[in-house]
C-alpha cells in the first residue's frame, strides 16, 4: 500500500498544529463547564468510598476491576467537598492520556503513509465528537485505550524488528496492565493475535512470532498476579471473582432489561463522524482484500480484525453504549488514514483536509454547548449543605454528591442490578444475601436524604415505595427528607 510516489499532505503541517492547540484548549474548557455524566460520578465516588476505608464488592456494589478506584482514591482526598474540582482534575488526567494516546497514534500510523511525516491523521480522532468525550469522561476505559495501543505499537516494532524481546516484553506489560484496569483489554488481545495470525507467511515470521508472543504473555501475567495478590491481602478475592466474573457476564449478555440499540449507537456514531467510519469501512475492505493476496501489512490487518470485531461486539452485549468503541476508533482511524493518503488528486485531498477541519470545527462548537444533566450540582449542592460527612444518603448519579456514605450495597441502578443478582440467586439457589442487607438498612439505618429524579422514576432506591411514607418532599422536586421519627412515651 506505500509503493506509489509520495503525495502532499491533506494538511499543512502548521495548520495542524493550530488545529491541535486549539482543539486542546476547547476541551479544557468542556472540561471545566461541562455536566457530569453517570459513569463519571459512580468512579469517582467509589474512588472516594476507596478514601475512607470501604471496600468494593464487599461494603458496595462494583462490578468491575477496582484498580482505577485505587488509583484515583488519593485524588479524592485532596479535592475532598468540592464535586466540580474532583472531576475537573480527573478529567485533565485523562485529557493527558488522549495527548499520551494521539501521540502514539501518529507514531503508528506515519510508516503506513506515502508521505512518513504527514502531521494530519490525529485530527480524525480530535474531530470524532464520541471519541474525545468519551476519552473525557472519568471511567477506566481510557486507561486501557492507551495503554492497549502502546501495547499494540511495541508489538508492532517487535514485528518489524529481528529478534528485539525487549519490545515484546513492553508490549505485554502494556496488555497486562489494561486488563488489570479493565479485562474489556482481554478481546483486543485476542483480536491482535488473530490480526497478527493473518498476516504472517513464511515460516521465519512464525517463529519470530511465537518467541514474542510467548515473552508478551509471560510479562503480562505480572501486573495480573499483583492485581491478584492485593485483592487477596484485602480480602475481596472472592468476591471479586463472582461479581466480575460469574454476575458481570450473566447481567450483560443473559439478562432480558429494555437497552439502547447497537444499530441505534453506531448510525449515530457514522453521522458525527463520516469521514472517521466510512473511510475507516474501506479500509476494512481494502485490507481484506490485502490479506487474500497474503501481503497486507501488520498494523492494517490488525485493525481490520480489532475494528470488525468491536463492531460485532456491539450487537452481543445488552448495553452497547459508544464508549466502548474506545478500544476500536483508534484502529477505525488507522485504516481511514490509509484510504485518505491513497487519494491521488489535489483538489480531492484539498476538500478532505478542508473537511478535517471542519469535522473539529464541529467538535469546537460541540464543546462550547454540549452538557449533560445541567441539573445535578445544584443537587449535590444541596445535599452537602444539609449533611455531615457521617450521613448516609441514597442518591443516584449522576446526582450524588461524592462525599456522603450510601446507606445501601446496591447504590447505583439498582432497578436493573437487584433484579438480576435476584434472578441469579433464584436460578442457582442461592440467598440474596445482599438484598437482605439492605432491607435491614431501611430499618437499622435508613438514609438521611433520597433523591429520585422526576425524567428516571426507576433510579429510585430498592424498595423505597415501601418506605415512602417515613419521607416529606423538600423544596427540590425528587429530593426526599426523612421525617422525624415521633417520640415514644
Amino acid at each position: 500500500m506505500n509503493q506509489a510516489l509520495p503525495q502532499p499532505p491533506l494538511l499543512r503541517p502548521r495548520l495542524v498544529a493550530w488545529g491541535l492547540g486549539i482543539g486542546f484548549a476547547l476541551l479544557v474548557f468542556h472540561a471545566a463547564h461541562s455536566g457530569f455524566d453517570h459513569d463519571e460520578i459512580v468512579y469517582l465516588h467509589a474512588s472516594w468510598l476507596v478514601s475512607q476505608g470501604q471496600r468494593p464488592f464487599v461494603d458496595f456494589m462494583e462490578h468491575h476491576h477496582p484498580t482505577l478506584l485505587y488509583a484515583l482514591a488519593p485524588l479524592t482526598r485532596l479535592l475532598e467537598g468540592s464535586p466540580r474540582g474532583l472531576v475537573f482534575a480527573a478529567r485533565l488526567l485523562n485529557l493527558g492520556l488522549l495527548a499520551a494516546l494521539l501521540l502514539v497514534f501518529a507514531r503508528i500510523v506515519r510508516p503506513l503513509l506515502r508521505d512518513r511525516d504527514a502531521r494530519w491523521p490525529p485530527l480524525l480522532l480530535l474531530g470524532c465528537f464520541f471519541f474525545v468525550r468519551n476519552s473525557l469522561e472519568v471511567r477506566p476505559d481510557p486507561w486501557m485505550a492507551v495503554l492497549c495501543l502502546v501495547g499494540l505499537w511495541q508489538w508492532l516494532v517487535f514485528l518489524r524488528s529481528e529478534g528485539r524481546l525487549g519490545h515484546a516484553a513492553l508490549a505485554g506489560l502494556c496488555f497486562g496492565t489494561a486488563v488489570a484496569v479493565l479485562p474489556k483489554a482481554l478481546y483486543f488481545l485476542a483480536l491482535v493475535g488473530l490480526g497478527t495470525a493473518l498476516c504472517l507467511r513464511r515460516r521465519a515470521a512464525w517463529a519470530h512470532a511465537a518467541r514474542g508472543a510467548a515473552v508478551l504473555v509471560a510479562v503480562a501475567l505480572l501486573p495480573l498476579a499483583a492485581l491478584a495478590l492485593a485483592l487477596v491481602r484485602l480480602g475481596l478475592w472472592d468476591a471479586f471473582v463472582f461479581w466480575n466474573y460469574t454476575f458481570t457476564p450473566f447481567y450483560y449478555w443473559k439478562t432480558h432489561f429494555p437497552g439502547p440499540s447497537a444499530s441505534e449507537t453506531l448510525l449515530l456514531s457514522l453521522e458525527e463522524s463520516p469521514v472517521l467510519w466510512l473511510g475507516g469501512l474501506l479500509g476494512v475492505g481494502f485490507a481484506a482484500r490485502a490479506v487474500w493476496r497474503r501481503d497486507a501489512e501488520p498494523a492494517v490487518a490488525i485493525a481490520a480484525v480489532v475494528s470488525v470485531g468491536f463492531i460485532l461486539a456491539m450487537f452481543e452485549t445488552k448495553w452497547p453504549f459508544s464508549h466502548n468503541l474506545l478500544l476500536m476508533q483508534p484502529l477505525l482511524a488507522l485504516l481511514a488514514a490509509v484510504v485518505l493518503d491513497r487519494v491521488g488528486a489535489a483538489r480531492w485531498r484539498g476538500a478532505l483536509g478542508l473537511l478535517l477541519l471542519a469535522m473539529l470545527a464541529k467538535v469546537g462548537v460541540l464543546c462550547l454547548v454540549y452538557t449533560e444533566n445541567p441539573g445535578a450540582e445544584l443537587v449535590q449542592k444541596r445535599l452537602l449543605e444539609a449533611s455531615s460527612p457521617g450521613t448516609p444518603l441514597a442518591v443516584p448519579p449522576p446526582y450524588n454528591p461524592l462525599f456522603r456514605p450510601n446507606a445501601f450495597y446496591f447504590w447505583f441502578n439498582p432497578q436493573y442490578f437487584v433484579a438480576a443478582y435476584l434472578e441469579w440467586c433464584a436460578l442457582h439457589g442461592e440467598p440474596p444475601l445482599e438484598v437482605e442487607r439492605d432491607r435491614r438498612a431501611w430499618r437499622e439505618r435508613p438514609p438521611q436524604f433520597v433523591y429520585v429524579p422526576k425524567d428516571e422514576p426507576t433510579w429510585a432506591p430498592y424498595d423505597f415505595a415501601s418506605h415512602q411514607a417515613q419521607y416529606g418532599q423538600t423544596d427540590i422536586p425528587g429530593l426526599w427528607e426523612l421525617l422525624p421519627r415521633p417520640r415514644v412515651p
